[in-house]
């Protein structure tokens, strides 16, 4: 009976350390970044209006 309740104890141990630190990883790596500025002015957003007047000039010219 003492056994089962040593067990018992070092799983709960076990088990609030793995959260703990499942949670501070996590905490840590959404605090820092690892993007550089250059990285991050490429992936900004984008326009995403279709320009049709160009569309409409491709569309009108000749191909030789």
């Amino acid at each position: 009976m003492d056994n089962d309740r040593d067990i018992l104890l070092v799983a709960i141990l076990t088990f609030i350390t793995v959260f703990t630190w499942i949670f501070f990883e996590l905490v840590k790596t959404t605090k820092t970044t690892t993007l550089t500025s250059q990285t991050q002015q490429l992936i900004s957003k984008v326009d995403t209006e279709i320009d049709t007047d160009t569309l409409d000039r491709l569309n009108l010219r000749q191909n030789y």
